[in-house]
Formats: C-alpha cells, sequence, structure tokens
C-alpha cells in the first residue's frame, strides 16, 4: 500500500529530493517529535512547521510498532502518515526509529518502545515482518532522512535464548579444546556446549565471567548487524544509525563495543542527557562531559560522521537520576560545544512531550500551551547562526589534538568484575575516572584530546607531526597490545602510562610476576604497589610541583630510564626517552584521578611540558571552569569558549597570528597582549569567528 501523498508532499517531492541533505554540510539542529494516538492532524503539522520556523530541519520519529499493528495482522498507518506528510509539508526531515525490540502486547511485548537486542528465534521473525512493512511503507517518502536501528542500544549480558545457542561456539573458537576451556574456568566440562553463563566468576576465578561479558560485546554487535541487513534489504538507499547512551561509565557493563558498530553503520550517535548520564561529573564540569561523549563517539566512528541524536531538552521530575531543568545557557552551552567538536546533527529529546506514562509532561522543548520555550527561542537562534554563516560551517573541522586518551574494553570488563565499593580506584569505573581525569588536565590547556579505543587507534601511522598516547589506568593488557605500544614509541612518539596500566593481563594474571612485558617499555619494572588511602603526592624531580594522586603509590625497579619521581630512596615514576625521540613516561600512580578529585592544575602543567606541539588556539592561562573548542575552515577559525562554573570567570585564549575577531554568540573578547580574554557569566558561552 502507498502512502497517500497531497498536492503540497507532491510538490515536495520534487523541490525536495532524498539526495537534498547531502547538501547541507554544515551542522543541522532538529527536535525528536513525539507521536501518540489521540493527537490531531493539526497538531502534528503544528509541530512540523514549529521545527521549520526554528530553523531546525531534523525530527526524530518512534515507529512504534504497538501503535501500527493494533491487532494481530492489523496495521494502521494513520497517524505516521499524518506525520510524514507534515514533514514534507514543511521540509523537514525524518530520522525514523525503528521499535523492533518492543512489540504489542499480543506479541509478548509490553507496548512501550522496547530496547536491546531481539534475543530469539521467534522474536526474530515478527520483527522482522515489522521492519519490512514500516519500511516498505515509508522508504520512498521524500522527507525520510536516516533509519535508526533501535533506540539506545546497550545492555548487560543477559541469557536469551540466540546468545546461549551461540555461547558454546564463541568458546570454541576462543580455547581450540574444552582442556583449555576447563583449565582456565577450573570447570570439567565435557563439550562446550555445556558451558553456563556466568555474571560473576566464583571469588577465585573471574574467567568465566569475563569470557561471558566478552562474548556478549561480539554478541551484541551481531545483533545489531541483523538489523542492519534487514533494513537494508528492504532499502538500500537510506542511511543507517543508533544512538547508544550512558557513555560517561564502564562501556563493558553495557556490552558496548562501538568501533564494532561501525562496518554497518554510515554515522553513529549518542545519548545525552545529563540529568540521567552524568552521574561521574559534578555540574560545573557538564559542559566537559558533552566534550568527552563527543570525542568519544567521534574517535569510534571516524572517518563516518557522529551526531548528537538526544540530547537533553527540558526538565526531568520523575525519569532520571537527577531531577534537571536546563537553562537557556546550559543549552548553549551543550550545543555550541557538541558543533565545536564536531557534530554532524544535534537533536533535542523532546519537542513535545508524551501526554502519558514515565516521562509525561518531561524533556519538552514546548510549554503546556505548546509555545516556545526559552530553551527553544535558544536552540533556534543558535541554529540561525549557524545558517548564517553556511559558508565557513559547510566546510569546518574540529582542530585535531596531538593527544589521545586511550580506552580499554578488557580493563573495563575486569573492572565491573572486582569492583569494590569503598574508593574510585576500586570500582568499575576507576579506568573511566583516570582517563576523566587526564581528559580534564588537557581540556584546562585548551587542547581536549582524542579519544580512542585501544585497538582501534592507528599505532603504526607515522606521520610529520608526533603523537601522545595516554594509557590511563589500562589494568588488563595483552603482550600483542604491547608489542603495538612499542611500534608507536619507536616511531617518535611519546607514551604516558598511569596508574596500574600493564599489572594484569585480561583474565587478571598478574604481569609483574610474569615477566612483566612493559618492562620492553619503561626500561623499569614493578616493585611493590603500596596503599596509601584518599589522597597523595607524587613528589616530581627538577623542580616540577607534586602530582596528586589517589589510593595507591608503585615503588619501581629501575632499569635504563631516568628518575622523575623519588621518595625516601624509593622510584616512583620515570621517564625513558629513545634517540629517535620516542619517549615513555611512566607514573604507576593515580594521577588522573588526582586531578579529577583533586588539584588538577599540576597534572596540566605536566603535561603541558610532555605532549607535542599543539595547534593553533590554546589557553593562556589555567582556569579550572573554561573549556575550549576549535573548529577551523583554512585560515578561518572558530572558537567556542565556555565558563561551566556557577561564577562569572575569565578564560583568555592566544589567538594565532593577526586574525579579526567577530563575535557570533555572547560578549566579544577584550584584548590583553596577545591574548583575548573573555569574561563568562556563570555558565556563559562565547562563540567568536577568527578570519584575516
Amino acid at each position: 500500500m502507498k502512502l497517500h501523498r497531497s498536492l503540497p508532499a507532491l510538490l515536495a517531492f520534487f523541490l525536495f529530493p532524498a539526495a537534498d541533505v547531502q547538501a547541507h554540510e554544515h551542522p543541522l539542529l532538529g527536535a525528536q517529535v513525539w507521536i501518540e494516538p489521540g493527537q490531531t492532524p493539526a497538531e502534528i503539522d503544528g509541530w512540523f512547521q514549529r521545527l521549520a520556523d526554528s530553523h531546525m530541519p531534523v525530527a526524530r520519529l518512534f515507529l512504534m510498532w504497538s501503535y501500527l499493528e493494533t491487532a494481530p495482522d492489523v496495521w494502521d498507518y494513520s497517524l505516521y502518515d499524518t506525520a510524514f506528510q507534515a514533514a514534507e509539508k514543511h521540509h523537514v526531515r525524518i530520522v525514523a526509529t525503528l521499535t523492533p525490540s518492543g512489540p504489542p502486547p499480543f506479541r509478548r511485548g509490553a507496548g512501550t518502545q522496547g530496547g536491546g537486542i531481539v534475543g530469539t528465534t521467534e522474536s526474530r521473525k515478527e520483527a522482522e515482518l515489522y521492519i519490512e512493512k514500516v519500511v516498505a511503507r515509508y522508504r520512498q517518502s521524500p522527507a525520510l532522512d536516516t533509519w535508526l536501528l533501535v533506540n539506545e542500544p546497550g545492555q548487560s549480558p543477559a541469557p536469551q535464548p540466540l546468545a546461549l545457542a551461540g555461547y558454546g561456539s564463541w568458546l570454541e573458537q576462543r580455547y581450540g579444546n574444552v582442556a583449555g576451556l576447563n583449565w582456565s574456568w577450573g570447570s570439567a566440562l565435557a563439550r562446550f556446549d555445556e558451558a553456563k553463563p556466568a555474571q560473576r566468576g566464583n571469588g577465585w576465578n573471574p574467567n568465566s565471567a569475563i569470557d561471558w561479558a566478552s562474548y556478549w560485546r561480539s554478541y551484541q554487535t551481531a545483533g545489531l548487524s541483523w538489523l542492519a541487513s534487514v533494513v537494508r534489504r528492504n532499502d538500500p538507499a537510506h542511511p543507517l544509525h543508533v544512538n547508544p547512551h550512558a557513555l560517561v561509565g564502564n562501556l563493558a557493563a553495557i556490552s558496548d563495543d562501538l568501533p564494532q558498530w561501525r562496518g554497518f553503520l554510515d554515522s553513529l550517535g549518542c545519548s545525552i542527557h545529563p540529568g540521567w548520564h552524568f552521574g561521574l561529573l559534578p555540574r560545573q564540569r557538564f559542559a566537559l562531559g558533552v566534550s568527552y561523549v563527543n570525542d568519544l563517539i567521534a574517535g569510534s566512528v571516524e572517518p563516518k560522521p557522529y551526531w548528537v541524536t538526544e540530547l537533553q531538552g527540558g526538565n526531568n521530575i520523575y525519569s532520571a537520576s537527577r531531577p534537571m531543568d536546563p537553562t537557556s545557557a546550559d543549552i548553549a552551552q551543550w550545543v555550541w560545544t557538541s558543533v565545536g567538536s564536531g557534530a554532524e546533527r544535534v537533536i533535542f529529546w523532546l519537542l513535545n512531550a508524551r501526554r502519558e506514562g514515565v516521562e509525561a509532561a518531561e524533556w519538552s522543548m514546548l510549554d503546556f500551551d505548546q509555545q516556545p520555550s526559552v530553551r527553544l527561542t535558544t536552540a533556534e537562534r543558535i541554529a540561525r547562526t549557524i545558517d548564517g554563516h553556511a559558508n565557513f560551517f559547510d566546510q569546518a573541522r574540529p582542530v585535531e589534538s596531538p593527544v589521545t586518551v586511550i580506552l580499554s574494553l578488557e580493563t573495563m570488563t575486569l573492572q565491573e568484575q572486582f569492583a569494590m565499593a569503598d574508593y574510585p580506584g576500586r570500582g568499575a569505573n576507576a579506568h573511566v575516572l583516570e582517563a576523566l581525569g587526564c581528559y580534564y588536565a588537557l581540556a584546562r590547556l585548551g587542547v581536549p584530546p582524542r579519544v580512542k579505543h585501544f585497538d582501534d587507534y592507528d599505532w603504526t601511522a607515522r606521520g610529520t607531526t608526533r603523537r601522545m598516547a595516554i594509557l590511563p589506568d589500562v589494568r588488563a593488557i595483552t603482550d600483542a597490545q604491547i608489542r603495538r605500544l612499542e611500534g608507536f614509541v619507536a616511531n617518535g612518539n611519546t607514551l604516558l602510562i598511569t596508574g596500574l596500566t600493564g599489572f594484569y593481563d585480561p583474565y587478571a594474571k598478574a604481569w609483574p610476576l610474569a615477566g612483566f612485558p612493559l618492562q620492553r617499555l619503561t626500561g623499569a619494572a614493578w616493585k611493590e604497589v603500596h596503599f596509601v588511602a584518599d589522597a597523595v603526592e607524587l613528589p616530581m624531580g627538577d623542580g616540577r610541583p607534586a602530582l596528586p594522586a589517589r589510593l595507591w603509590l608503585s615503588s619501581i625497579a629501575n632499569r635504563t630510564a631516568r628518575v622523575l619521581a623519588e621518595r625516601d630512596s624509593e622510584v616512583l615514576a620515570t621517564d625513558r626517552r629513545l634517540e629517535n625521540g620516542g619517549r615513555v613516561l611512566w607514573l604507576p600512580a593515580l594521577v588522573g584521578q588526582g586531578a579529577w578529585f583533586g588539584d588538577a592544575a599540576p597534572l596540566a602543567r605536566f603535561l603541558k611540558e610532555a605532549m607535542p606541539p599543539t595547534p593553533s588556539f590554546r589557553f593562556a592561562s589555567d582556569n579550572d571552569d573554561c573549556l575550549l573548542r576549535v573548529l577551523g575552515n583554512g585560515d578561518s577559525y572558530l572558537s567556542i569558549v565556555t565558563n561551566g562554573g556557577a561564577r562569572q570567570t575569565t578564560c583568555a585564549i592566544e589567538p594565532p597570528g593577526d586574525l579579526k575577531a567577530t563575535s557570533l554568540w555572547g560578549d566579544s573578547p577584550r584584548r590583553a597582549g596577545g591574548a583575548a580574554q573573555f569574561d563568562l557569566a556563570p555558565f556563559g558561552t562565547s562563540v567568536v569567528l577568527w578570519a584575516h
């Protein structure tokens, strides 16, 4: 059955072809339009008109299975036909979100949007029919922009039938024979298919639980890939997308192996809801959290584009872990930070609120009279500003940092198993907190680093510029990974190793008692790890300030490196330099957590001395509340400076050359010597275009 088209819709088909979205290379703003039974055509049309009038030509739309299939094999498309017709009329692009894991109650669902992997053969057959029906209905609409495979994938391992069916084969591929599996698990299995999933180890041996968690990452990836294949079979033309969530935390706990999704996606997105997702962040670092998630997603999908697919657009009362009502300043700060990080789309959750359920009357950018809130008018002003400077934004790209913070899923898996609640350094998020501390220290310099997964980073790349990689408390590491690090340093690059990096292999074998292969890099070996409680300082030599650290200090048996820090005749940190310029800095203490929970200025100064030359623009002085993102287009630049704190502050940057400043958002900077100083109100943002 074809979707009925009115005359305006038919005109839109010719005036607004599907490929038109490719002509928009500057960032686009949009919002989720929530469609539910009981809404009138006039209401629906009004929401799409509101987006068009607000220069926000992108709408996410959930194609709720339970609203479409109203009884077994009875399909009613009228609600979404109305929405697509309104989108066509107002030239708004639809990102159509499929709900294959949210079947109606008569198909054993709860009538909700669902979430996660479709886990049984029967459910897959039904989901396949749902996808075929929906995709066939709307694939020819000129408003259709992208298919979103399933909302917010990412879930803890669960004994789904399809997961259990594939586990034995995965174990056989990993171990080769049952004897190897039994040796690893401490089991007495006769066949691989006898293996049962384990959420936790047996107290002394975590290997069965580590295997189950590792397998589930590949299983989740395969499940998403299957969804992509079904959509592709029915519509090979339109792009595919997903939006993982809860990304400021342990990714292994939700089975996310984001770089592995790159192969079946055209773009990768994310959900950023400070009310839900920023539990590890204090309020004054929300802009930093937005920046970090942007960099994580960008690094996971490059060279393909990425989006902020959901950004908190309104208040939440009950439906998040912390209540929050974003202000106009918050909206400006989060959107401009995302744009400056390189996001292709920024889509708010929501334009109009649900009428019923857990999120009823929450998250909306419209008030209860369906009029624009100050949040929506702020977003509209940003969209108009971007549109008005499309000649810059069309080809603008983030100025890339020479420093990369490395994430390790193996480490996150291990820490999820060993997690203790007493100290952050012993918790499930220890590695993430160390990474955030290093990220924060670099951001204070005006040089937010790239963020990459260990096995997705190109350790062998050679270029004209030197690189620096930070291993922040990467406790689980393989000998093969260490060999990649050796090649990285041999090419003249710098490696900074912090915390308990290299202490274990992925199954918790203690490397210091098994040859310690990291010694080939560090030129030194571990002697002991000493517990020193919450806060401690790593005393640095050569007149450097001590580095705050947490929980442990390690003593080192130095072989061929230079001593960086020592106390009571014990070596605590080393610096190994190669003839070709390669360098290995080994600080076996949680200096990232020391910066995150204490004073980050000493680590920022240390990193400033250790890192390669930075690109154009950086902060002229250290400030704990300032964040800088920079876009470049030829010899023109856009600086985005934000104040994350609740007090007024001054952020000073060093722009290159004699570029002229044109203020696009917020107050203009004032010149002080060679620096440009921004006097920012609490949570303020200033955006300046620099050009000759």
